[in-house]
């Protein structure tokens, strides 16, 4: 099996965006900001899970929150803590905080890399409020555009023609593929997948062999197949109302088939 949790404590480099200056923080996480922001109350205490290098953490208590941002390895915090700003170390399936502590609890592209969602999910909501929201924003990994992409575009890019079609020892494993017969078998997969996930109505999160080998373009490190279906089946599981599934601004019939998963849901 693999180690994720021991392989995030070690690594800072290549499995985080880093080398960031405020203008660039500023631009790669202005929409997930925006999403959060539009649910947070003015001055909310948040917990930013998974926050990597720190920005998304920095960028949230500049728009007036007090928040703590956490992530397995305090090395590759870039932001210097702040008045508003706490950086931690601390793993999503086993927060260090006591129940009922923050009023937001927040996730960016974090939940497809954890070996247990389930945990990390519970643990997010064990520390939010009763009232409180948490949101959860990573890519969906069962969503059809990202397959047809990948088979429309990335398979062709600067390519012989044997490596589209057949694959070398160097080639990463993509949840979406790398050559063409693996990215047509894997858009059939991921909808027959995605087509079980909304008729069945028991929840089941569908787990990857992610691969380890740098750099980790495409999430071929990810390890859970991040998709918007199981996180609502979640919320109602955990007694939480949906507030926000999708994108701002996408219709939300679209959000089992777009490339990204949106999801706010309020802890009652």
């Amino acid at each position: 099996m693999y180690n994720l949790e021991q392989f995030y404590r070690q690594f800072s480099e290549d499995v985080r965006s880093s080398g960031f200056s405020e203008a660039k923080a500023r631009s790669f996480y202005a929409d997930y900001v925006r999403f959060v922001a539009t649910v947070a109350a003015p001055q909310a205490k948040i917990l930013d899970v998974g926050c990597g290098t720190g920005w998304s953490s920095f960028l949230l208590s500049k728009e007036g929150f007090r928040t703590t941002g956490a992530d397995l390895n305090a090395r590759a915090f870039e932001p210097s803590s702040s008045e508003r700003l706490d950086l931690v170390q601390a793993s999503a399936t086993a927060l260090p905080f006591p129940d009922a502590t923050f009023d937001v609890v927040t996730s960016y592209q974090m939940l497809e890399h954890i070996s247990e969602p389930q945990q990390a999910l519970a643990e997010m909501l064990r520390v939010l409020k009763p009232g409180g929201v948490l949101c959860v924003v990573g890519p969906n990994l069962l969503g059809v555009s990202n397959a047809i992409q990948t088979i429309a575009k990335h398979v062709w890019r600067n390519r012989p023609v044997r490596r589209i079609l057949f694959r070398d020892a160097q080639m990463s494993r993509h949840p979406f593929g790398n050559t063409l017969p693996e990215a047509l078998l894997a858009l059939f997969k991921s909808q027959f997948c995605l087509l079980q996930k909304v008729l069945k109505p028991e929840l089941r999160f569908t787990m990857r062999q992610p691969d380890l080998r740098p750099p980790f373009h495409g999430d071929n490190d990810a390890c859970y197949l991040c998709n918007p279906i199981d996180l609502c089946k979640w919320a109602k599981a955990a007694n939480c109302k949906i507030l926000q599934n999708g994108k701002p601004g996408r219709s939300q019939w679209t959000t089992a088939l777009t490339g990204g998963t949106w999801i706010a849901m309020r802890k009652l």
